[in-house]
């Protein structure tokens, strides 16, 4: 059918309906990959969830970020109290057009980092870079692939992690924490990560 006819049907079945009451369904926009990715990251997290993950976090807000960095259309942004007492974390959700978008900003280089710093969503300084992917536990299966994660050098404590769930998938999560414990980053950002339904 062409736009012109498509068009053409929404006018007649918003003119009248009582006739053509079936032809107002092909007037709905239909959501875009987009669209639904931000969605399923508006209900990712919840209290309960964060505190089933770890007792020793608590969900604290949720966030709609009006200028999302790097290139991302939307942002989720999770603040969390934890793990472990004066810890804050976050998980964000970065939503891109398409895969090839979000895969090529699950692991930063330093071009990366210096745009992140230069919108003050990481700390400036030198970093540790570093790679992992769970093992041995049911979580490990749930998020299989490979975490990318950049620490603080120095006194400060900050780390932060990049997850992409590979797929057709439009969402990198990312997991940050001030926590100065081996590993938190990963788990932090594993937590998100299992908060999304995996599109092969």
């Amino acid at each position: 059918m062409s736009n012109y006819r498509n068009r053409s049907l929404c006018v007649l079945a918003a003119t009248t309906l009582f006739v053509f009451s079936g032809a107002a369904g092909n007037c709905a926009r239909k959501p875009s990959a987009v669209d639904q990715a931000f969605s399923q990251a508006k209900t990712a997290l919840s209290a309960k969830s964060v505190q089933a993950f770890d007792p020793s976090m608590t969900y604290v807000r949720q966030e709609m970020v009006n200028q999302p960095v790097n290139g991302a259309r939307r942002e989720v942004l999770y603040t969390i109290s934890g793990p472990g007492s004066d810890v804050t974390s976050t998980v964000q959700y970065r939503i891109y057009d398409n895969p090839q978008d979000a895969a090529s900003h699950s692991n930063p280089g330093r071009a990366q980092q210096k745009v992140e710093a230069a919108a003050g969503d990481i700390p400036r300084g030198s970093f540790h870079a570093y790679h992992s992917k769970l093992g041995g536990s049911t979580l490990a299966r749930e998020v299989p692939e490979t975490f990318h994660c950049v620490a603080l050098m120095g006194h400060k404590k900050w780390s932060r992690c990049y997850y992409y769930p590979g797929g057709k998938s439009e969402t990198v999560v990312v997991g940050t924490t001030s926590s100065s414990a081996p590993n938190e980053a990963i788990l932090l950002t594993a937590m998100g990560a299992q908060g999304l339904p995996f599109k092969p």
